[in-house]
């Protein structure tokens, strides 16, 4: 036997509260097993040791099992101390991080839903567009968009579940519509138009490139912004047309202070850009409370979209 080989963690734990209540039966009771299995954990130990541990007339530990009890029971202690730990963390609710625009425009006004149920834990939501490293445990979950054209294979220890994969359309406030002088009738009247852009163009030039329309003679964006929400502020400000999807844009459609330029599947061919994905890690992934929380979040974006399809 190897001098770092140690004995199955069952049996020392049984060994343990053996000594910690005073004989096989209480201990057996205390951990929910039977006493038969108390013994043959204390038995094999005995055996692997070749020393007698307890005193089966009197009960009482050993000489041997007195020095070996009292050094594993603090080990024992500080890991059931540690388990609580995570156990109690766990309890608390789900950390959850999410990108910028899905979490303002979307999840948020949807999170009551899952949360208000007595028997639904807290969800503390994290609106970022930093990932979290979630194989360190920083997140218990993340929702972001992934852009087809920045291709991001799933990382070892991860998991991933496609939400949706929304397309997306022209928006403009209907108040720079209504100063528009030349009406837009095709795609490439956008080229002539002050675009808003999100990062570096790649949006409006994957637009384009679905609608067979070269942007060669493409004007410079009026704006350019590193979220979509923000791209979705300046549109209604007036300053130009933005690109954006049912998730970001639908409440400000409603309410009529943005307006779909143009008419889908008639002005211009609906694209998509990419989807919207839920991550976490394997060791998380099943998860009694975060499977609860990723087939509600699944569910409710799949009942949202068929809502407005």
């Amino acid at each position: 036997m190897s001098k770092h080989t140690l004995p199955p963690f069952a049996a020392i734990r049984a060994f343990v509260a053996v000594g910690q209540y005073g004989g096989i039966r209480r201990a057996a009771e205390a951990l929910g097993i039977s006493h038969a299995i108390v013994s043959r954990h204390l038995s094999s130990l005995e055996q692997r040791f070749g020393q007698l541990l307890l005193d089966r007339s009197s009960g009482r530990l050993t000489d041997a099992g007195n020095r070996y009890h009292a050094k594993l029971l603090g080990a024992v202690s500080d890991m059931e101390a540690a388990s609580d730990e995570l156990s109690a963390r766990r309890e608390k609710g789900l950390s959850i991080w999410c990108s910028a625009g899905f979490a303002l425009h979307w999840l948020a006004k949807r999170l009551n839903d899952f949360t208000s149920s007595g028997t639904r834990p807290v969800v503390d939501l994290r609106s970022t567009d930093n990932e979290p490293a979630l194989e360190r445990g920083e997140a218990d979950g993340d929702i972001r968009y992934l852009h087809d054209s920045i291709p991001a294979p799933v990382a070892r220890g991860l998991r991933m579940l496609e939400l949706a994969r929304p397309t997306i359309f022209p928006v403009a406030s209907p108040d720079f519509l209504q100063r528009l002088q030349n009406p837009i009738r095709q795609p490439a009247d956008f080229l002539r138009q002050p675009l808003i852009e999100e990062t570096d163009g790649r949006e409006w030039a994957s637009w384009f490139a679905a609608q067979n329309v070269g942007i060669a003679g493409r004007r410079p964006p009026v704006s350019r912004y590193g979220q979509a929400h923000l791209t979705l502020a300046a549109a209604r400000s007036g300053q130009g047309i933005a690109l954006s999807n049912a998730f970001l844009a639908r409440d400000d459609i409603e309410a009529g202070r943005l307006r779909v330029v143009g008419k889908p599947g008639e002005t211009f061919h609906p694209h998509a850009l990419g989807a919207y994905v839920f991550r976490a890690s394997r060791a998380r992934w099943s998860d009694k409370t975060l499977a609860k929380f990723r087939d509600w979040l699944s569910s409710a974006i799949a009942s949202d979209q068929a809502g407005s399809a």
